[in-house]
């Protein structure tokens, strides 16, 4: 063995002690019959990694995938610096898309002073490192608990790619370290003693290939997590497609080269920078970008990163500079990175914080990404008038569940519909409906659908 390996083999069980085994009582992840009727919780037990973080002056902070905490009830950590005990742990917040896959919790402080009086030594805080350098073949480790093993595990192997993002992904990097249910969450740790990312996934049904979540996106949103419960990111604001040589002479160019905007989105960031239709996005901050929205000889590694994940790694808040060609002209604009505003159809992972309404023999909730996914194995044309209300502005209200015997069930109503009125009146929420709803009380109420579909009911 090397004087190197050695190093790293004494620099990954050193960090092994701010590695934790998480452990998990919750309610069990999206079923069709928990969305469609949020009534219904099916609750289990799991077990994941975190490990705790340096950062700042945070104390007793645990960074894990939000998977493992998203739908918990009940959270405790372990560790192999105190035996088998167990100490209570809260959420500070999480992604609940899970893109990037990030959750922040924390020990409260009598649990952090217990900890401290038990450990056999001091808690080993891990530090985030840029990921600047980082290139395919370099070698990690990756530490977790895997299988619900009761002691860390350290696998070792290199980063053999890297994902770039999308609008709706962030890029993670890839590595042939063994991944396994229970090491998400842990770190992946490079022979400097930093955290190159978090253990996120595993690809089914491939060999040796997991996920990395890299650590720039983990410091962004410890930050964004400190500040509010959800984070969020500096999003483009609009709708970008690939630049292409039949182009050149309707947008003056001599060769594709950047983006073109194919939307601005309302209250967006490219509305901010005064940025229209058909203007072609060049580069943000001195970061140029090749036609299809790829970084353009960023580190030297070949890396794609793209548009999306420069944009998301700016601070909401932060200015960005913009150059961008306009009837063959180059420009340059500034303005003030800011989050994606909210879009009508949301999603809404969190099993707890669903809302809906139970009225007429039908459960009636807010129109969400996971509803839409749910109806595909119920009924794929639903799903299809479904997903043409995606871009809308407003909320959308969906029939999810018809109870047997009811008012709905004998109008025949299906599950899918989509009420827009009730009286002659629009509606978009629950709380615009319930309104109507108590306004009529021991009257009649007339619901009338996107497709046509009415139906009349007693107020009972």
């Amino acid at each position: 063995m090397s004087t190197k390996q050695k190093n790293f083999k004494q620099i990954a069980r050193q960090m092994m002690g701010g590695v934790v085994q998480i452990h998990v009582e919750g309610n069990l992840e999206e079923d069709i019959q928990s969305v469609m009727n949020p009534a219904i919780r099916s609750t289990g037990t799991w077990s994941g990694s975190g490990f705790f973080i340096k950062y700042k002056n945070l104390e007793g902070h645990i960074v894990t995938n939000a998977h493992v905490v998203r739908n918990a009830i009940k959270i405790t950590v372990s560790s192999m610096l105190t035996s088998e005990e167990k100490f209570e742990a809260e959420v500070v917040g999480l992604v609940k898309q899970l893109e990037p896959d990030v959750a922040l919790i924390k020990l409260s402080d009598k649990e952090l002073k217990r900890f401290k009086t038990l450990a056999i030594r001091a808690i080993e805080h891990l530090e985030l490192g840029d990921g600047l350098t980082l290139s395919r073949g370099e070698e990690i480790k990756a530490i977790g608990y895997p299988m619900g093993m009761v002691e860390p595990n350290i696998s070792g192997g290199e980063i053999t790619n890297f994902v770039s993002g999308s609008e709706y992904s962030t890029e993670r990097y890839v590595t042939d370290a063994a991944i396994n249910p229970g090491n998400s969450g842990g770190p992946s740790v490079s022979n400097d003693g930093k955290v190159v990312g978090m253990n996120t996934a595993v690809m089914v049904g491939a060999d040796n290939i997991g996920f990395i979540t890299p650590a720039g996106f983990i410091k962004i949103i410890i930050d964004n997590l400190l500040q509010q419960n959800e984070p969020h990111f500096a999003g483009i604001g609009g709708k970008l497609q690939k630049n292409a040589v039949n182009f050149n002479q309707l947008l003056k160019q001599s060769v594709p080269k950047g983006v073109i905007v194919a939307r601005v989105q309302p209250g967006g960031f490219l509305e901010a920078a005064g940025l229209v239709q058909r203007d072609v996005l060049v580069s943000l901050n001195g970061v140029e970008f090749d036609r299809h929205g790829i970084v353009i000889g960023r580190e030297g590694h070949y890396r794609h990163k793209n548009i999306f994940d420069v944009m998301r790694l700016v601070p909401i808040g932060g200015e960005v500079e913009i150059t961008y060609i306009r009837n063959g002209e180059v420009k340059v604009a500034r303005a003030n990175a800011k989050r994606n505003p909210d879009k009508g159809i949301v999603s809404h992972p969190i099993i707890e914080e669903r809302q809906y309404l139970e009225v007429f023999g039908m459960i009636i909730q807010e129109l969400s990404f996971e509803i839409i996914e749910a109806m595909s194995q119920i009924d794929v044309n639903a799903r299809i008038d479904m997903l043409q209300t995606i871009d809308q502005q407003e909320p959308m209200l969906a029939v999810t569940h018809i109870h047997q015997g009811t008012q709905a069930d004998e109008m025949e109503w299906p599950i899918g519909e989509l009420i827009v009125k009730a009286n002659e009146q629009e509606v978009h929420s629950l709380d615009e409906l319930k309104k109507i709803l108590n306004s009529n009380k021991n009257g009649k109420v007339l619901l009338e659908c996107r497709n046509g579909r009415i139906g009349y009911f007693l107020v009972e």
